[in-house]
Order: C-alpha cells, then sequence, then structure tokens
C-alpha cells in the first residue's frame, strides 16, 4: 500500500467555489509551485476548523495531500487575514482585482518568488495606503514587468528615443508611450499630460513603502487608470469582471469619491499639482 504524499505550500487563496454539499475548490497562488487547484474537503461545514483559515486573500501556510486529479488541503494555518480589507468594500475590491490578474496570467505550477511576494506586499499595502487606487496601479505595473509586458516608459515604445515630458501618447498595441514623432503611426494612442506620464514611471520604478501616501488628481487617476487598463486588456484579450465590479460602484456612487479621502500631511504628494515642490518624490523624474 502506498503511502500519501505530503507537502508544505505558503499560499494566498485567489479565488473559490463551492463544490458538492460541504467541500470548495480553492485556487491559490503558491511560493513553491505558483499558481494550483485545491480541494478542501468538508470546509463548508460549520465545525470545520480550516474555513477561517482559507477565505479569500488569506496568507496561510498549507499541507497539502497528493490527489488524483488536484491536491488536497489536510492543514491550514492562518498568517495574516489582511483585516482591513474585510471592513472596506472598495479595497476588497481591489484585492480582488490584483487576485484576477495573477489568476488571469499565471498558468498552473509555475512558480515565481518575485511574484508571490508582490501579491504578498500589494495585499497588506491595500490596507494601509491612504488611497488602494495607487497600489492597485503599482501592482499592475510591477507584475506586468515580471510576467515579460512591462510597459515602455523611458524610452519610445516604437523608435527607443528618449521620452520627455510633453506631448505623451501612450499605446497598448505599441507596447507603451510613444514620442510625438510616432504618435502618428499608432491606431489606439491615448494622450497623457504630463503629471499621468510622470506618475507611471515613478510607479513602476519605486519600492511599495514609497508610494502608500501618493495622492492623485482626478484627472491623473483618470488617464492612469486609463493607460493600465487598457494595456491589461490588450495582453489578456478581455475584461476583468473586477474592473465591471469597480465600474458599477462607482455608478451607484454617482458623485461620491470612492477613494478614501487624504488630509494634508508631510509625507503626502500630490502628482497632479505641486510637484515641483522640495522634497517631493516625484520631483527626482524627468
Amino acid at each position: 500500500m502506498s503511502r500519501v504524499r505530503l507537502q508544505k505550500a505558503e499560499a494566498i487563496v485567489l479565488k473559490r467555489h463551492d463544490y458538492g454539499e460541504a467541500d470548495r475548490i480553492l485556487t491559490v497562488y503558491t511560493r513553491q509551485q505558483g499558481k494550483i487547484t485545491v480541494i478542501a474537503k468538508g470546509v463548508r461545514r460549520i465545525a470545520s476548523r480550516k474555513a477561517g483559515h482559507v477565505e479569500l486573500f488569506t496568507h496561510v501556510q498549507m499541507m497539502l495531500a497528493e490527489g488524483r486529479n488536484m491536491d488536497v488541503l489536510t492543514q491550514a494555518e492562518m498568517i495574516d487575514a489582511f483585516p482591513r480589507l474585510r471592513d472596506d468594500l472598495v479595497r476588497m475590491t481591489y484585492a480582488y482585482h490584483i487576485a484576477e490578474l495573477v489568476d488571469r496570467f499565471e498558468q498552473d505550477g509555475h512558480p515565481s518568488p518575485q511574484t508571490f511576494q508582490l501579491l504578498r506586499d500589494s495585499l497588506a499595502a491595500l490596507g494601509d495606503a491612504d488611497d488602494p487606487f495607487v497600489v492597485a496601479r503599482y501592482f499592475e505595473l510591477r507584475y506586468l514587468s515580471l510576467i515579460g509586458y512591462r510597459p515602455h516608459l523611458f524610452e519610445c515604445a516604437q523608435c527607443a528615443t528618449a521620452l520627455e515630458p510633453g506631448g505623451a501618447v501612450f499605446s497598448a498595441e505599441a507596447g507603451g508611450v510613444v514620442c510625438p514623432a510616432c504618435a502618428r503611426t499608432v491606431s489606439d494612442g491615448l494622450r497623457i499630460d504630463d503629471a499621468a506620464f510622470r506618475v507611471l514611471r515613478f510607479l513602476q520604478t519605486r519600492e511599495i513603502g514609497v508610494i502608500l501616501h501618493l495622492v492623485l488628481q482626478p484627472g491623473t487617476r483618470g488617464q492612469v487608470e486609463q493607460a493600465l487598463h487598457g494595456f491589461v486588456r490588450h495582453h489578456l484579450e478581455r475584461e476583468l469582471r473586477s474592473v465591471e465590479f469597480l465600474n458599477g460602484l462607482r455608478r451607484v456612487a454617482r458623485t461620491v469619491d470612492l477613494a478614501p479621502s487624504a488630509r494634508a500631511r508631510p509625507d503626502t504628494v500630490d502628482a497632479g499639482a505641486g510637484a515641483e515642490r522640495s522634497g517631493d518624490p516625484l520631483s527626482e523624474l524627468p
């Protein structure tokens, strides 16, 4: 009689769906194996000890038994539940957005420790940031770089000329920003102002701790989001459900700003205006 093979996996729960009367199928991203699918037997029963440890977006240590079609979750110990996400619908939706990005782009069984760490750090930052919108855009840019789709933001995506502020046009088909001379050659060009151009470069090149208190003007937010959503949609060849849900929240809210209001504070950066102030980290970029 063969012995059941057991293995540990440090994982983040990306999505789940009910299976049978009491089980759940979990899609998780693990540090050791990348994206995998596991079954949590009996987890929907009231007496289950594993249920609270495998909620969406939890960081968990798993013990898995090798199964015929998928691994079976035998033990689960929560490392971090990211509790601040649970009390805020907007932050939770942005968590769903970055988890959906990973789920859509990743193939099963292709580990990337850098992707795991980025996912884990971004979920934590969604709870800490003044504005979760900024963390979502940071994640998009850094994750796209990890999987080989880094947008060109410092050299023209067409002719490789060094880009300067003024007249920037973002093209998903070209692979990023194109210079004014090449802008005439792209069919999907989106004109972005200097503030949006600099914010994109800032988010692509800074560590996550630096961007937690970044505050963007509404116009800048719209341009950055439109550029990156178009870029993701071009490579996935489909729209994300999380984007549709966020747009629905905005329609319901109407004139209510979904982003948390950011009171003036010494370490707050306003990228839409006054970006040349002394000590403003955005002023480091041309």
